[in-house]
Formats: structure tokens, C-alpha cells, sequence
């Protein structure tokens, strides 16, 4: 998203601007559109707020410039720097009271031999990225610097849409499965993962399938639907409106289908095993019903070791996310062009 508020960064995985409830001079970052959150369920509409994999973006004009940001959150948080590919040996801390921070080039990238180096990223190519757990808020930037330009950045573009798992929670932002595959991948990721709120509603089919700016997505659908008493039917109905409504509108563009992954109705003692299963077979035959041909099916269970959960035995570790990016860049290899 380019902002004629912002006009010098681009703001990555952002769809809308908000005044911040916390700090009445700061824009808020939000992944949805307002006319999409208001279809939602209120859970969504809240995560949707949260900015897991948004990022904000520019490039110093020359590498002697120092460019300043002023941003806010709602709760204490942390902001990691990246340059490029490399990410920044130090964190800013912020918190409800705006922050500045100054960032230049840093001198060892200045003077990186970039033809020894393979990115899809270029290094000069200032990249802030945020906690997904914290609403977060720009209130300036000031500086002679630029968004980057399309050779600055990967070439396509990675869509997920699913649960926590997929936003990234209890992880750096860069340690979400959905960042870990993108980089392994060369590929731009759009995180649309809302944490307890991934419902499958007929708006949320709507909005991806009308995107028309990402080359290949990934749907987890949805262990938020199988732990919050939706039925079989329900589940079944929403996910196949959903699975059909986005590979209708992209029918040459492939899609991948992820079921449960491993969690504690599959290994709790008491728990609903057989429940998972279910979840897990209606979504395996809601693809093999279908007749798109670059929609597939990949099973969570794959691409996920139990053992990399914590301890909820619900969501996955850094470890567990990392190897879930690890495994689904991977399948998705075998299906990119």
C-alpha cells in the first residue's frame, strides 16, 4: 500500500489506515479493508488489526541518509529492523508513547559486494517488521528516502490465509511459517492469518479471490472452526464456498489446500480424535471434487512433527514454524513455475 500521507515508504501487507485509539496523531496499520472487517466475525475484525508479516518499507536516497520513523503500539512491543535480507543485530522497543527511531545504511551494506550475494530482496531496501500480537501505529517518517521500486523486491507474491498458526503468534515475525517459506521460496509473503477468527466466511472468499496481486496461496482451513463448535456441515459448507469462490477467480494460479495440522485432539487423552479426522477428510474431498486443475491438496500432519508444539499442544514453537516454512516451500516448489 502506497499512502499520500506516507508518500516516501510503501507499507507492506497493509490494506487500510486508521487513526490509533491509543494515539489520536498516529495511523494504524490494518491488514483488511474496513468494508471486509465489518462482514467478519467481531474476533476477526480485532485481528485483523494486528499486523502479522505487515512491514513498512523505503530506501534511503543515498546510503549517507538518515531517515526517521515515529511509530506507536497498543501494548509493549518490538520492532526488528531488516535490511534487505539481513536482519538488524538490535530491536526497538515501543509502547503506547510514540517512538523515533533513526535508521541509515549500515556500513558493512554499504560496502557489500552485491553480486556475491543472492537475494530477492535488495539490501538497501529498509525493512521494519512487527510482533503480530501488537496493533501498531506510524506517526512520521522524515528523511530523503523513497518506497522501493519493483527490482528492489521479490518478483511474486505468496497469499495465506488461516488461523494464529498461520499469523505467526508467540514467534518473531520473521519465524512464521508464512515468512520462513517465502524466503526460502524468493517470494513476497501477504499474511492474512487471523488468530482465532479464521472462520472461512463468505467475505473473506470474496476479498482473496479479488486480489488480484499475489502468483501462488495457501489456504490452513481450520482448526479455529473444528475447536469453537461449528459442526461438520458448517465447516464443510464454508470451506468448500470458500476453496471454490478463490480458485474460480484464479484458475490458473496454484492454490494449496492445508489440513489440520497435528495438535491435541490427536494426541490428548479425552480429547476429540476423531473430530480432527473429520475436519481433515472434508477438506480432502472438497479438492478431490473440485476440477481445478492447479488446486492441491497438502496435508498438515506432513509438514509439522508434533514435537513442535508447546506446550498447548495447539500452536507451533519457533522450531515448529520454521519447520513447517521449511517443508511447505518445498511442496510448493514442485507446483510454482
Amino acid at each position: 500500500m502506497h499512502s499520500s500521507r506516507y508518500p516516501s515508504v510503501s507499507l507492506h501487507n497493509v490494506a487500510a489506515l486508521e487513526t490509533a485509539p491509543w494515539a489520536d496523531d498516529g495511523q494504524q496499520l490494518l491488514r483488511l479493508p474496513s468494508n471486509v472487517r465489518e462482514q467478519l466475525n467481531v474476533s476477526a475484525r480485532t485481528r485483523a488489526r494486528h499486523p502479522a508479516g505487515c512491514e513498512l518499507r523505503f530506501v534511503p536516497s543515498r546510503d549517507e541518509c538518515s531517515i526517521t520513523v515515529t511509530l506507536s503500539a497498543a501494548t509493549g512491543t518490538r520492532v526488528l529492523p531488516y535490511w534487505g535480507p539481513f536482519q538488524s543485530t538490535e530491536s526497538i522497543p515501543v509502547g503506547p508513547e510514540p517512538t523515533t527511531a533513526t535508521f541509515a545504511v549500515p556500513d558493512r551494506v554499504r560496502r557489500l559486494e552485491t553480486e556475491s550475494i543472492s537475494s530477492a530482496f535488495d539490501p538497501r531496501v529498509c525493512r521494519l517488521r512487527f510482533d503480530p500480537e501488537s496493533p501498531i501505529a506510524i506517526h512520521a517518517v522524515t528523511g530523503d528516502c523513497r518506497p522501493p521500486r519493483a527490482g528492489e523486491l521479490p518478483a511474486r507474491r505468496y497469499l495465506a490465509y488461516g488461523t494464529s498458526i498461520t499469523a505467526g503468534y508467540g514467534s518473531q515475525p520473521h519465524c512464521s511459517y508464512v515468512a520462513q517459506a517465502a524466503r526460502h521460496l524468493a517470494l513476497d509473503p501477504i499474511n492474512l492469518g487471523l488468530a482465532g477468527a479464521a472462520f472461512c466466511e463468505p467475505a473473506i472468499a470474496d476479498y482473496l479471490a479479488a486480489r488480484e496481486d499475489w502468483d501462488v496461496a495457501t489456504l490452513s482451513l481450520s482448526v479455529n472452526m473444528a475447536n469453537r463448535g461449528f459442526t461438520q456441515e458448517q465447516f464443510r459448507e464454508r470451506a468448500d464456498n470458500l476453496v471454490e469462490t478463490v480458485a474460480n477467480a484464479h484458475p490458473e494460479t496454484p492454490i494449496a489446500c492445508i489440513t489440520l495440522f497435528p495438535y491435541h485432539a490427536d494426541h490428548v487423552r479425552g480429547d476429540d480424535r476423531d473430530r480432527a479426522a473429520a475436519f481433515r477428510q472434508h477438506l480432502r474431498d472438497i479438492v478431490a471434487e473440485t476440477d481445478h486443475d492447479e488446486l492441491v491438496l497438502l496435508e498438515g500432519p506432513d509438514l509439522l512433527e508434533p514435537t513442535g508444539l508447546t506446550t498447548d499442544l495447539l500452536h507451533p514453537g519457533d522450531e515448529g514454524l520454521i519447520d513447517i516454512g521449511r517443508a511447505l516451500a518445498g511442496e510448493l516448489d514442485g507446483i510454482l513455475e
